[in-house]
């Protein structure tokens, strides 16, 4: 059903086939001197004629080189190559034929290496290869009897060996087809959930994103102390639901095994002031007092994966430390750094620490504080991390608190200016930001267009690419505009339109890392809804501040 491997998939099954037959050269490795010790040890070589051993001493050194290559050829020459493989496998049936047929019944056990050379290249590298060996195997067979007086003379038990030479393999071929259809099933299923969910997530995030923008609006009216206390709490709740979702969708992307890693020099300490500055209404609302001690380094790595990393952690933090202190560090170690989180919060008994990272488990004790989520933050992280290689450590105790190190993050060697140091008393309000938004539901529409006029800017709203636009300082526009067009097609042609490259946001319902595959221009920020609107109002600004550096 599904013929086609994308660039990732094929490197995974390149990767597993060269690991598998890495596997196989390990054990030729390993029974070549096996072989050659019983035939020295059970005195097989020293009854033979002087010409006999002569002979068989050379074919075994000579195998036993050809050994080695191979395995360096395969060490250091990784790829899928059936000739070497068929070439491997007809030299251990030749070998074993010509010593048994030299050894006779003192090489009968030898029959047994038969065996497992015939299952062992079925089981590593699949049904073609299985049928080949036993093939292979039946031919090895068939040599003894034409090289061998002896073997001609032992009927009964060539044709046992023969039946068990396709018992075994037919019984590990049944096996082998059982797991190719329960492989093939989940994989139809696991596709068909990625599917679901990539549909459903952008018509589940377009509500909780157009609420987010009314709530952010409505901060903006008169209210008095209770009014600003059920927004506050409407916020928080609004909050959860969305954190919820992105926990859920992120969970299905990695069991999709659709997240590729994007290396690259990132400074840590702006991304970690970033998640701070982004978490700081969550923060207000815990009555958390954070310190952060950070050391500026540059890293490598794919800062959309290191962000989620990091922001699980903080809200975890955040979550079980109300009223509490965290202190949010970064540290050199030799060639790499940690991002470290300590906190003062309600911590974890020793008991339930080896299942922390396991999905949907909670490690509460009765009567504690009901924090919000289903225990998905720690078994996302956990998976990113492997996924990235890096390292991860958990400590807590109970009534103590816990700290938890993301380590092995490799320091960037590639030379990165430090950023731009930017004068805050040069920064401008929003108020008179010229923007053209674009957004085909028109709920959300409403609540962004409410939103960005309630920060002072002049909006030119469309519900679809518009044909004529006045000038302005910056495009907003969802990805998806139906029939009509892309975001990314709607941003080229009003560029095209006003003659200068506007810059321009697109924000989206979809897996945000599905654009790079969709002719997004690298220029463009995309921003994964629902945004929150202090994202949004932080991302605008700065797009500001630099367009009143460069003029």
């Amino acid at each position: 059903m599904f013929k086609t491997l994308s660039s990732k998939q094929n490197s995974t099954v390149i990767f597993d086939q060269h690991k598998a037959e890495l596997g196989q050269a390990k054990t030729r490795l390993f029974n070549v001197p096996i072989a050659i010790a019983y035939t020295h040890f059970s005195g097989l070589l020293w009854a033979l004629p002087a010409t006999a051993q002569t002979a068989l001493v050379l074919y075994m050194v000579g195998f036993a080189l050809f050994t080695v290559f191979s395995f360096l050829n395969i060490l250091y020459r990784p790829g899928n190559y059936p000739i070497r493989r068929l070439a491997n496998m007809a030299g251990d049936y030749a070998s074993l034929a010509i010593v048994m047929i030299l050894g006779q019944t003192t090489a009968m056990p030898l029959y047994a290496l038969i065996l497992w050379v015939t299952l062992g290249n079925g089981m590593r590298f699949g049904q073609r290869y299985l049928l080949i060996a036993a093939i292979m195997a039946q031919l090895a067979l068939l040599a003894l009897i034409l090289g061998s007086e002896y073997w001609r003379s032992q009927f009964e038990l060539m044709v046992t060996f023969s039946v068990t030479a396709i018992a075994l393999p037919t019984y590990a071929l049944m096996l082998l087809r059982e797991t190719a259809r329960a492989r093939d099933t989940a994989q139809v299923a696991t596709l068909a959930k990625s599917r679901f969910l990539a549909q459903a997530s952008h018509d589940l995030r377009q509500p909780i994103h157009a609420a987010g923008y009314y709530i952010g609006a409505l901060r903006g009216s008169p209210m008095n102390a209770d009014q600003v206390n059920l927004v506050n709490r409407i916020e928080q709740t609004l909050g959860g639901v969305a954190r919820l979702f992105k926990s859920l969708l992120d969970i299905a992307k990695l069991d999709s095994g659709t997240i590729d890693v994007r290396a690259e020099p990132v400074a840590l300490k702006p991304l970690i002031d970033e998640i701070i500055s982004n978490n700081e209404q969550f923060i207000q609302w815990n009555d958390i007092e954070l310190r952060t001690v950070l050391v500026d380094v540059t890293v490598d790595a794919d800062p959309t994966l290191l962000t989620t990393m990091v922001q699980n952690l903080l809200s975890n933090a955040i979550k079980y430390s109300p009223g509490k202190k965290i202190l949010v560090g970064v540290r050199r170690r030799g060639s790499s750094a940690s991002v470290e989180i300590y906190d003062q919060g309600v911590g974890i008994d020793g008991e339930h620490l080896p299942y922390i990272f396991e999905e949907f488990y909670r490690g509460h004790a009765a009567g504690d504080h009901d924090a919000e989520g289903v225990g998905l933050g720690l078994a996302i992280l956990q998976r990113l991390v492997a996924l990235c290689g890096f390292s991860i450590k958990l400590d807590s105790k109970r009534g103590v608190g816990t700290s938890v190190r993301l380590s092995g993050i490799p320091i960037s060697q590639s030379h990165m200016l430090p950023p731009a140091h930017v004068d805050n008393t040069i920064l401008r309000p929003l108020a008179g930001l010229r923007v053209i938004l674009i957004e085909d539901d028109i709920n959300v529409l409403k609540a962004t267009e409410t939103l960005l006029k309630r920060w002072g800017c002049v909006v030119q709203a469309f519900a679809k690419m518009p044909e004529q636009a006045a000038d302005a300082d910056m495009i907003i526009s969802d990805f998806e505009l139906g029939a009509s067009a892309t975001g990314a097609q709607a941003i080229a042609a009003i560029r095209t339109q006003l003659t200068r490259a506007l810059p321009a946001i697109l924000m989206t319902g979809h897996a945000e890392e599905s654009l790079h595959h969709r002719n997004t221009p690298e220029d463009v920020i995309v921003l994964a809804k629902p945004v929150q609107p202090a994202a949004l109002r932080s991302v605008l600004s700065s797009i500001r501040t630099r367009e009143f550096n460069q003029s």
